[in-house]
């Protein structure tokens, strides 16, 4: 199969991260793993079975089409969907899966809550939720009063099993302060909510509360961006896992197409970067419509990000670094590779990488999220559908640039 691009996903380097994460939380804790948009591209039916082997208890998706995609086949943890589910009945396609218990739900208001409890009436079983608590966000859940009476009334209702009250913080990778504040929203709320059933766990923190804080940890964490061996947030954040996981995601294409560009000449629509000396331009075929973002590109006003060039013939070192100038076509970008050395027809065909296994650097999944202005999670889930996804297995070592081994198609 000819593809332009490949995805390489690595799942040994996924289970790895996960273990690290499950010895984080401790014995006292469990871990949920967040698989909404597909895993954030990379195949949520391809990574579950790696979180689940690594001792993650519970999965958790935003839609109800992503927990039917999930539970198509039996798992044997339950799958918790994030967003608010309304319309419940006993013809609602997840009702199966609700009154079986492999699904649970957020629970955000007392509307939502009575309907989650007409369905349970009709089942034989009690069905699982997570009640949320807004410290913030002002997206899912409710306020402290709300949560409180939710809580109470789903303790005494038939039908309805407690398996979780829950919250999200705003800013836990950037803002200490912030979240220590949410944090003590969070705690009013418990102690006002009192003794909660057995088997019902407190969880808040995602991947950066999870690793800022053990006291945020509570009973539960969700480990998303995390199992793919990225921590979201600032750098020093990033740097205090940096040792216990592997970055796992490696995005590779090649030139196809060179220029010799004089000084003064534009490149790209609309001509917004201008070479200031004699260079070499490589043309890659990946452009927007395959998630390299629109800010990418260097031009008058910004220096934009950088892709690495490999060495011919070894395919796992970089010879150096080519900025992505002009602006970013649908199918296409420009590279400027009058830094990297060779010439025009040694750099035809030469591999290139957008993303690369390793912590920092201008390919590492934070530096080239930050050089385009956005987040790790914005990268990710906006590569597009035509980069074919590659799963691979390799040797249970811990490397900057690993050797793959094994291939195969998602």
């Amino acid at each position: 199969m000819h593809t332009d691009s490949l995805l390489h996903v690595d799942v040994t380097a996924i289970g790895r991260n996960a273990e690290s994460f499950v010895r984080l939380a401790g014995p006292e804790s469990a871990c949920c793993g967040i698989v909404k948009a597909d895993a954030y591209g990379l195949g949520a039916r391809r990574i579950a079975p790696a979180l689940i082997e690594a001792g993650f208890s519970l999965l958790a998706v935003f839609r109800v089409e992503e927990a039917l995609e999930l539970l198509c086949e039996p798992l044997p943890v339950p799958v918790l969907v994030l967003g608010p589910v309304r319309g419940l009945s006993q013809v609602h396609p997840l009702a199966p899966d609700l009154l079986s218990g492999a699904a649970e739900l957020v629970v955000h208001d007392q509307r939502q809550l009575e309907e989650v409890a007409h369905l349970a009436r009709s089942g034989a079983r009690s069905i699982g939720i997570h009640i949320e608590l807004d410290v913030g966000m002002r997206r899912g859940g409710t306020d402290v009063p709300t949560a409180t009476n939710l809580v109470q009334a789903a303790i005494e209702m038939a039908g309805i099993r407690l398996c979780g009250v829950m919250s999200h913080f705003t800013a836990a990778g950037y803002d200490a302060d912030t979240t220590e504040v949410e944090a003590m929203i969070m705690a009013d709320f418990l102690r006002q909510v009192g003794p909660l059933p057995t088997g019902c766990r407190v969880h808040a923190a995602a991947t950066a509360a999870a690793v800022r804080d053990d006291r945020l940890r509570h009973d539960l964490v969700r480990i998303g961006l995390g199992w793919s061996g990225t921590v979201p947030g600032e750098a020093s954040l990033a740097a205090l896992a940096a040792d216990t996981l592997t970055p796992a995601i490696r995005w590779r294409s090649r030139v196809t197409h060179v220029h010799r560009v004089s000084a003064g000449e534009t490149v790209g629509y609309g001509g917004t970067w201008r070479a200031t000396c004699n260079t070499i331009i490589g043309i890659v075929p990946l452009g927007y419509a395959d998630g390299i973002p629109v800010n990418a590109g260097a031009d008058r006003d910004r220096t934009g990000a950088s892709v690495a060039v490999m060495k011919p013939r070894s395919g796992e070192t970089p010879v150096g670094y080519a900025p992505i100038v002009g602006a970013v076509s649908m199918d296409q970008c420009a590279i400027d590779l009058g830094g990297c050395g060779g010439s025009p027809e040694s750099l035809l065909g030469r591999e290139i990488e957008v993303l690369s296994p390793v912590h920092d650097g201008p390919t590492s999944l934070h530096g080239f999220a930050g050089n385009c202005g956005m987040t790790p999670h914005q990268v990710l889930v906006g590569i597009g559908p035509r980069v074919r996804r590659v799963a691979v297995w390799r040797p249970d070592v811990r490397v900057e640039q690993p050797r793959w081994v094994k291939a195969e198609a998602v």
